[in-house]
């Protein structure tokens, strides 16, 4: 007896374990099981290129959703300015499309610019679906950077 229970028990928790990526990100009739969000940043008020704007290198940039406090993912911004940021299998299940956004912070070393509101956001836009053996690829760019409010 005490063996069927914990058969039963094992059997709950392994499906359990499954039931959250069943649930995840579909996006076009595809289930999604990792994200890509593409973007470079200029040193300049609203982070975009405008004029003879160095890169951004070396400034955090953080994907959130929702305006959500947790970050889904982030990325170290090289020496050109840009960044990828990757989300996990289990975040797509926090991911949201038109709810999310990358976020800088500014001042930083690289760059002395003062945004008003001391930060800068994208929107995200989605590029393309790339489908592998193991799993379908979300990659999405962002659209132009804006001060946002902290």
């Amino acid at each position: 007896m005490k063996t069927s229970h914990t058969a039963f028990l094992i059997s709950i928790l392994l499906l359990a374990s499954f039931s959250s990526l069943t649930h995840g990100l579909i996006l076009n009739g595809l289930r999604i099981g990792a994200v890509r969000v593409n973007g470079v940043l200029f040193c300049s008020l609203d982070g975009n290129l405008i004029g003879n704007s160095p890169p951004l290198s070396g400034a955090i940039v953080q994907l959130s959703c929702a305006g959500s406090q947790t970050n889904l993912g982030q990325a170290l911004t090289n020496p050109a300015g840009a960044f990828v940021v990757l989300v996990r299998l289990l975040d797509t299940l926090l991911f949201d499309p038109s709810s999310c956004f990358v976020r800088v912070n500014l001042p930083v070393a690289t760059c002395s610019v003062f945004p008003p509101d001391g930060a800068l956001t994208a929107s995200i836009n989605l590029v393309n679906i790339v489908q592998t053996a193991l799993l379908n690829i979300a990659n999405f760019t962002t659209g132009p950077f804006v001060s946002s409010v902290l």
